[in-house]
């Protein structure tokens, strides 16, 4: 009997394991909802028909339609058990009870948590008012079984072991059974879509270990154990930070969400977006236009970043240059600060009024601009305080590159009478272009996705006719009813862009380097 058969079935016992608890989890928090908005259902319903609710609530009672108050006529009164709500004698929860009422005259029946308590509000229309309990969960979710967890973990063991036992193809099923045993309860929980996923992957760790793929991934570790311990905690917080959320964005832009409830639209909201949403293509809401202006947005500063940046490094590498030195570590200021300071920075020197841009073109006897009432100026703006951040960050990569060259080759070329043009085309740029092409691929993501420029300085302004595609998903997910599933898929098709240029970009430069 071979004797690694346990970690094969570690294995699968820890994978269906956390789709097994996953699925509990769901249950038990859904169990929970659902128990404790029927509770505050039913006392609502109570009060509506002139009953005492007969489970323990914290308040309930029926408030009366909204009246013109006599005092101020723009405010409308409610009264609950013969007083007044709110005013100098308001109760705890009278608040609460306003709202619910105004929120049920207008939307109808009701029931939810209580965002940031423990309270249940539920809320049933009547003619004669609006019935609304509050009640508090007597106790929290169900505990976690860990016997029945435990015991069908230790009975899978036994058949995985049994099937070992007696080898050949009877390892494989034996590993299989037992590494599925968790499939029943999740078919309890959550049905049989997750059951059959549990089902999946122990079939899956069987297959694999019948290739021998596990016992090769267990001598990999124990061979880099040290190195693998080292780097798990960076893989934990990557899975946690990068993958998780990645997962959740990707899975809400198939959803739509009205009130805190999601409603599963396919890809409604990609087609949504895709389609410009009926708008012209020269409204800024329309996707293609916002995408153009992210576009011409991304080139143009990457253009100057490049250009600028270049051209700084070939001046303060310069021996000649007294002081290059100081000057370096001046010029790199501008990437040090946080470019959301340097943002509001550059906002203020751009204010109509009272601004240093507009002060300055005053004393050169040129007119105040109104900087952003127009897309062209507000666009400028946006690219001269994006080209201050960004052109650092080349010139610390060309002055890199540029002090790798040896000095020879420019002198052994002079001898050679080239010309200066010359000498920077076949010696200088050939050793340039190795480090500039990832710069500029990384530089245009970072413009390509720079909100706090663009939020900050011209606040998409004027009309939204400046707002890029990660400033415009923001807007979506906060600004415009909350629409986060929207918001969701305009992350992902940014995503998607992004990994095409980085494809591009990758096959681009490894050309060049050939």
């Amino acid at each position: 009997m071979r004797r690694d058969w346990w970690h094969a079935y570690v294995v699968g016992a820890c994978l269906t394991g956390i789709v097994a608890v996953a699925a509990f989890v769901s249950y038990r928090n859904h169990a929970f909802t659902s128990r404790e908005e029927a509770r505050a259902r039913h006392a609502a319903k109570d009060v509506a028909e002139g009953r005492t609710p007969v489970d323990d609530v914290v308040m309930a009672a029926m408030v009366s339609p909204a009246k013109r108050s006599q005092t101020y006529s723009f405010l409308r009164e409610r009264q609950i058990d013969g007083r007044r709500l709110g005013g100098s004698a308001a109760g705890e929860h009278d608040k609460l009870f306003y709202d619910a009422a105004n929120r049920a005259d207008k939307n109808g029946a009701f029931v939810e948590f209580v965002q940031g308590t423990d309270y249940v509000l539920a809320a049933e229309p009547r003619d004669g008012g609006v019935a609304i309990a509050l009640t508090i969960p007597p106790k929290g979710p169900e505990p976690f079984p860990y016997l029945v967890v435990l015991g069908l973990l230790v009975m899978g063991a036994l058949v995985a072991a049994a099937g070992t036992l007696v080898g050949g193809p009877a390892r494989s099923l034996g590993l299989a059974l037992g590494a599925s045993g968790l499939a029943v309860p999740t078919y309890l929980w959550s049905g049989f879509g997750l059951a059959m996923v549990v089902f999946a992957l122990a079939v899956f760790v069987a297959w694999a270990d019948r290739r021998g793929s596990i016992r090769r991934i267990g001598k990999e570790l124990r061979t880099g154990g040290i190195a693998y311990a080292f780097l798990t905690p960076t893989a934990a917080a990557m899975f946690v930070l990068v993958a998780i959320p990645f997962a959740v964005g990707l899975a809400l832009g198939f959803y739509n969400n009205h009130d805190n409830n999601w409603t599963f639209v396919g890809i409604d909201n990609f087609v949504q977006i895709l389609s410009g949403g009926g708008r012209s293509l020269s409204d800024p809401l329309n996707f293609w236009f916002t995408l153009g202006v992210t576009v011409a947005w991304t080139a143009v500063n990457v253009v100057l970043h490049v250009s600028i940046g270049v051209g700084l490094a070939l001046v303060l590498r310069q021996r000649w240059l007294k002081g290059r030195h100081g000057f370096r570590m001046l010029l790199i200021l501008p990437w040090a600060i946080p470019n959301y300071i340097t943002a509001l920075i550059w906002k203020g020197m751009f204010q109509g009024e009272y601004g240093a841009v507009n002060a300055v073109l005053s004393a050169l006897g040129i007119d105040k601009v109104s900087w952003f009432s127009e897309w062209s100026t507000a666009f400028t703006a946006n690219v001269v305080t994006n080209t201050w951040l960004g052109f650092p960050f080349m010139m610390v990569v060309a002055l890199g590159a540029l002090e790798s060259i040896p000095s020879d080759m420019y002198e052994a070329a002079e001898i050679d009478g080239a010309s200066p043009w010359q000498r920077f085309r076949h010696i200088t740029m050939p050793h340039l272009l190795p480090a500039m092409l990832p710069a500029i691929a990384l530089g245009a993501i970072w413009t390509f996705n720079m909100f706090n420029v663009i939020y900050l300085v011209s606040d998409g302004r004027p009309g939204g006719g400046t707002d890029i595609l990660v400033t415009e998903a923001y807007r979506w997910a906060f600004e415009r009813g909350e629409r986060y599933g929207l918001a969701a898929a305009y992350a992902t098709i940014i995503f998607l862009i992004l990994v095409l240029w980085t494809i591009v970009g990758s096959r681009l430069a490894k050309k060049d380097s050939q």
